[in-house]
């Protein structure tokens, strides 16, 4: 069976069995395979300028824009002869809509939250670069103060086929950037990276960010960084003319759609076709639990599964205050041993410092710049010692915390086992550590070490205490970057902390509401086949046999490929 028979009866099986979101997904892919269609996902941090980017790769200005965090809903720009758009909600199909009026649908102002429900966006435009089944996706940005935009880009991440990375100098990457690229790193492998607003910087501002970025994500993200495209898109929006690297980046990503769609495509298929079938399998089996049990009974374990749900929220809104104490106080508790760390390091990495400084040949006013370079490596080397340390530590701090968590929702739990349905539900269980990767960056600050026309003068003037000045400067930076980078170690245990707690809570709630709105489908399928009859329901039984086999047959080829 090809892929496209095969989304062709996932579609139909979901259609028969009422659970129409599968059906949708099923109808979409299988168009955007037939198109030869694959996603170029625009991702970063919130007011990187993805927007505008988008808008001028493709020469229209169509996506809204502005000073203020604007993107709040994934939106996929495809080919078009023809300027166009079209919306779709959780509970409607498709409708044509203005494109002058996108803000209405996919602006945070507009549309805070996706408070309209707003299930997908997309825009018809005729550019050549999207001729060939690239599409390009504007993504929320991360890290605003809306946290529903930052999870709408990560729910996304499972369809990105490649990524446009959107960085820029201030800052130059964030750790909430720096988790995403991780989340996807492993099954996206076309990664382009762009730093936008190029305009706004000088040329060493531009090489120090660049440089700081490439060592990030090629250190922490495990990457292999080739050119870092320095574009304005506000430039090529407004001159039309290519500056920088823009007609580079446009040929890279010419290159990507003519060398690679096709596989992106074929990967695609594969990775999506395995997911459907699997939430179809589970749809199939709810519906055969309904058939084979008494109408009554069914109505009962819906039931109980409704007020498992309504417990559950219960259970997680009062675990929630809990874990929150859970979470002050292992803030303290970093923060005490952030001090520790202090109060050991700054003496000892002072030490290091002077014995390297000593070893320094003096070659005049070059001295400076000598010491200065030494800095970011003594700290460095501090830190990282700490860092590992720590992060053993932390996440054994986080196990205990959600290990007291779990026991108080122990009572949860066997109720919860004893209804049907939510007997394969999987348990609270503690994680070995923390469920989010780290996000830590650190920084250099150069802005603020001690060179300087006054202290470079100083050094001119005053050759015989320049080494003990020099000395004395650099020392006070090391200070200040064990200082900053400790607090940012620390933030990074805290924030993990956090994000993991979310992320239990957010995952225990949709795997609740997933079985009881399963159930329900399944046993308004038995009431249709009961009132039918005996012969109906054997007949309908048959057929479920028959279908969860060929979903199985599908899927397992798919998975094979």
């Amino acid at each position: 069976m090809s892929g496209s028979d095969t989304l062709g009866m996932f579609a139909a099986v979901a259609r028969d069995a009422g659970v129409s979101w599968i059906t949708a997904e099923a109808n979409a892919l299988q168009a955007r395979l037939a198109e030869g269609r694959f996603y170029v996902a625009c991702v970063g941090q919130f007011k990187r300028g993805k927007s505008t980017l988008i808008n001028a790769l493709v020469g229209v200005d169509v996506l809204p824009t502005g000073v203020v965090p604007v993107t709040a809903v994934v939106t996929v720009l495809r080919y078009g002869e023809q300027l166009a758009a079209r919306v779709r909600f959780v509970d409607r199909d498709w409708e044509e809509c203005d494109p002058q009026s996108l803000a209405t649908y996919v602006s945070d102002e507009q549309n805070p939250g996706n408070e309209k429900g707003v299930a997908a966006v997309e825009v018809f435009v005729s550019s050549p670069l999207l001729r060939s089944g690239m599409c390009f996706v504007d993504t929320p940005g991360i890290g605003s103060v809306s946290r529903a935009n930052t999870e709408a880009t990560r729910a996304f991440v499972p369809h990105i086929d490649a990524a446009l990375v959107v960085l820029g100098a201030d800052p130059p990457l964030t750790g909430d950037e720096l988790a995403l690229v991780r989340a996807f790193s492993e099954s996206v492998h076309q990664i382009i990276t762009v730093f936008n607003k190029s305009d706004r910087q000088s040329d060493g501002e531009r090489a120090a960010a660049i440089a700081f970025t490439r060592r990030v994500l090629e250190r922490d993200a495990g990457l292999s960084v080739g050119l870092i495209y320095q574009v304005s898109a506000i430039e090529q929006l407004r001159d039309k003319a290519p500056t920088r690297d823009w007609a580079r980046l446009v040929e890279c990503l010419e290159t990507l759609a003519r060398d690679s769609g096709a596989d992106l495509v074929r990967v695609a298929q594969a990775r999506e076709t395995q997911a459907l079938g699997d939430a179809l399998l589970h749809e199939l089996e709810e519906h055969r639990r309904a058939l084979l049990e008494p109408l009554l009974e069914s109505e009962r374990r819906v039931a109980a599964l409704k007020r498992a749900v309504a417990d559950g929220e219960r259970m997680l809104a009062d675990l929630s205050h809990l874990l929150s104490a859970e979470q002050e106080r292992l803030a303290d508790r970093f923060a005490k041993e952030r001090d520790h760390f202090l109060t050991e390091a700054v003496p000892q990495a002072t030490a290091e410092l002077r014995h390297a400084f000593e070893q320094e040949p003096d070659r005049g006013p070059s001295l400076r710049s000598q010491a200065l370079a030494l800095v970011p490596q003594v700290a460095r080397r501090a830190l990282e010692r700490w860092r590992r340390q720590m992060d053993a530590h932390a996440q054994a701090l986080y196990r205990q915390a959600e290990e007291r968590f779990v026991a108080l929702a122990t009572a949860f739990e066997e109720q919860v086992g004893q209804v049907p349905g939510l007997d394969t539900l999987p348990r609270l269980r503690a994680h070995e550590g923390f469920r989010i990767r780290s996000g830590l960056c650190y920084t250099e600050m150069m802005h603020i070490a001690p060179v300087s026309p006054a202290s470079w003068l100083h050094d001119i003037l005053l050759p015989w205490r320049r080494r003990a000045a020099i000395e004395a400067a650099a020392s006070r930076y090391l200070a200040r970057l064990l200082d900053v980078n400790s607090a940012r170690i620390k933030n990074d245990f805290v924030n993990r902390v956090a994000e993991s707690r979310r992320s239990l809570e957010a995952d225990i709630r949709r795997r609740l509401l997933n079985v009881a709105e399963s159930a329900e489908r399944g046993l308004e399928s038995a009431r249709e086949a009961q009132t039918a009859g005996e012969n109906a329901i054997e007949r309908r039984l048959r057929a479920l046999d028959e279908l969860k086999q060929r979903v199985t047959a599908a899927t397992t080829a798919a998975n094979s490929e």
